[in-house]
């Protein structure tokens, strides 16, 4: 089996490497060190150090893999014949040959044959020379352009991350059309603790984990060894299945418990036999001496628990493409094991609030030899928001999966506005965003990039308008002169009498819209109507309850479909609920009624669409989105034909800004 498989240290791979391609007289070989070092070069890319040496062991490795082929080369031996001209052109007797007196005595003449071989030999020296560097373009490419092949891989992994509920899996490495080759996991919480692969050198074990991608054909065995306790065990690999149990492992102080999966069955061995086998909570059987079957694992994960007696194991059985053999070793300390996922590679990890050293691989991390109690986790990643903090209860001898969504950071941008007087208002394309207070100061931190209109709004002022473009992250500010709006006078004339009906206007007419710019006061006067034409439209406007030019915990009240005091549709805002009343020959009966907190001081806007037919309104205010107040339908009762307007009872009044009805 070949050692360099097991990536305890990558430095000391390297070294291994390195030795032997000085030593290697095969190109095959030199081929796969060659493979391995970009393996080696793509899981260490934030280690400069390390980059450096593999620089230097990959040179060496094409410089040796140079020499062997030139080594392979024929050798061109002038063989001293007759020059190809004497044959083709003899020279008469007495005559000097044309150049003559240039040529040597010393240098050998070339007959045909010599030519013939001499071009063939270089035809296929330059035919060596084309595939040495087409071989080395292809080496450079993995070398400088190892991105490509991990941005196939990190989509392979997020496409997986984003299958059943949401639950992120581990994906293969490996392209879609090569099978994945068998691989081994093992994890313990015998840390510190070593390994011994086919009874070679034991080496250290990294944070309880040895994770073997390609495994070799044969038969193998691992051990296992902690200060606490140890455990052994041995496999078969043979072909692309997953690799085969040989036999119950043998352990001491620990419990070892192996689960071999392939294609959504699983057939799981341990030590402590006859012990009963929980699968995500459910009976899955009892282990038997030729070990229990698991079937229908699909490729989420899940959560297995072993128990013998007292002794009760809980682990986390995590899924897989390539066919697996997932070891797990677990003694009887006084601690557990937490399993992070997050879909996502490279993601911090803070335990307590403290930065772990490792970062997430493969979507998730596994954090073994937590002491049993509470603890609070935190993850980060650049371009993403942080997830709340979870916290979690690490049990004896268990392991707590953990699951963080990872959102992508949305395209917003900020408005602020300063030195503005109170009472202003704000408004984003038309909706109520933000009302200035006693410091004259708003911000609304949510506008998404691209261009809006801001209006300015207050009451007995000019309305201002701008137009700015927002871009992912900016801050405009508005101040000073920008939001100082200039005085309007409005004057409280009682309401003209009403203009003789026009006649009925055709289709071809143009617009039969009407829009009342800036404030208006309203008094009290019982049913006070809007003059607008009776067809079908929509109405928006923002109103806010008054009494005596002071706030109060008053109600606003507008009504529509208006035929007389004992027929027509009322809408009620109070400082906790919206209502539609119906009064129909002085009978009222209530509509519908939703939840709609609301301060004294608050306005809210109003969209109300009114049909011959039907009634419908929506409503807002500046700390909700919009609420659908509900709709009112008539039985031969034409709304259009009614009038629309504010019910303002005895002395209340109530402010109205910009009241707008375009005709559909």
């Amino acid at each position: 089996m070949d050692t360099s498989q097991y990536t305890y240290s990558a430095l000391d791979e390297l070294r291994y490497i390195q030795f032997e391609a000085r030593q290697s007289t095969s190109l095959d070989d030199l081929r796969h060190y060659f493979e391995r070092v970009q393996t080696i070069r793509r899981a260490n890319m934030d280690d400069f150090d390390l980059q450096l040496f593999i620089a230097e062991v990959q040179e060496q490795i094409i410089d040796r893999a140079r020499a062997l082929r030139q080594e392979s080369a024929p050798v061109l031996v002038s063989d001293g014949s007759p020059a190809l001209s004497d044959h083709l052109h003899p020279t008469p007797e007495g005559v000097s040959p044309p150049n003559a007196s240039a040529i040597t005595p010393g240098v050998h003449r070339l007959d045909a044959k010599s030519w013939q071989r001499a071009i063939y030999l270089s035809l296929f020296i330059t035919f060596i020379i084309c595939a040495a560097v087409f071989y080395l373009i292809q080496a450079a490419r993995k070398i400088n352009f190892p991105a490509e092949n991990s941005n196939q891989t990190s989509r392979s992994n997020q496409q997986t991350a984003n299958t059943k509920n949401g639950t992120p899996q581990n994906t293969a490495n490996a392209p879609a059309s090569v099978p994945p080759r068998p691989a081994l996991r093992l994890y313990t919480d015998l840390v510190p603790g070593t390994v011994s692969i086919d009874g070679n050198q034991p080496q250290e074990l990294k944070d309880g984990e040895l994770v073997l991608d390609k495994l070799e054909p044969g038969e193998h065995s691992i051990k296992v060894s902690g200060q606490s306790g140890n455990a052994s065990f041995g496999y078969d690999v043979t072909g692309e299945v997953a690799p085969r149990i040989l036999a119950s492992p043998s352990a001491t102080n620990v419990m070892a418990v192996l689960v071999s999966s392939e294609n959504g069955t699983a057939r799981l061995v341990t030590n402590a036999e006859d012990s009963e086998v929980l699968l995500d909570g459910k009976p899955a059987g009892q282990v038997g001496s030729d070990g229990l079957t698991l079937s229908d694992l699909g490729n989420t994960d899940h959560e297995l628990q072993v128990t013998q007696g007292k002794d009760r194991q809980r682990f986390v059985l995590t899924y897989t493409p390539a066919p697996t053999l997932t070891a797990y070793i677990k003694s009887d300390p006084n601690t557990g094991t937490v399993v992070i996922v997050t879909g996502q590679d490279g993601v911090d990890v803070s335990i307590n609030g403290k930065l772990y050293r490792r970062k997430t691989d493969r979507g998730q991390i596994r954090i073994p030899n937590l002491a049993v109690g509470d603890y609070t986790l935190s993850v980060h990643e650049q371009g993403f928001i942080d997830p709340p903090p979870e916290t979690v209860h690490i049990k004896k001898a268990e392991e707590t999966r953990v699951e963080f969504h990872l959102q992508p950071v949305p395209a917003i941008a900020t408005l602020q506005i300063k030195g503005a007087l109170p009472g202003t208002m704000v408004y984003l394309d038309n909706e109520l965003a933000a009302a200035i207070g006693a410091d004259g100061a708003a911000n609304i931190s949510n506008v998404k990039a691209g261009d809006h209109l801001i209006e300015l709004r207050r009451d007995q002022a000019l309305t201002k308008r701008f137009e700015h473009t927002f871009r992912t992250g900016e801050v405009i500010v508005l101040s000073g002169p920008d939001v100082m709006l200039e005085k309007a006078v409005v004057e409280n004339k009682p309401e003209p009498a009403p203009p003789p009906p026009p006649p009925r206007p055709s289709s071809a007419e143009a617009n039969n819209s009407m829009e009342m710019e800036g404030e208006q006061i309203r008094k009290g006067g019982g049913f006070v109507p809007y003059h607008v034409p009776k067809l079908s439209g929509h109405y928006t406007f923002t109103a806010q309850a008054r009494k005596g030019g002071f706030l109060h915990h008053g109600k606003l009240q507008w009504y529509a479909g208006y035929q007389d005091s004992d027929n027509y549709i009322l809408f009620t805002v109070d400082n906790k609920h919206a209502s539609i009343r119906q009064v129909r020959e002085g009978k009222s009966k209530e509509i519908s009624r939703i939840p709609f907190n609301l301060d004294s001081n608050e306005w809210v806007q109003v969209d109300l669409s009114v049909k011959p037919n039907v009634i419908e309104a929506r409503l807002k205010s500046i700390d909700t989105g919009w609420n659908e107040l509900g709709a009112v339908s008539s039985s031969g009762w034409d709304f259009t034909q009614g009038k629309v307007g504010f019910y303002i009872p005895g002395s209340d009044e109530i402010a109205v800004s910009n009241f707008r009805f375009s005709a559909r």
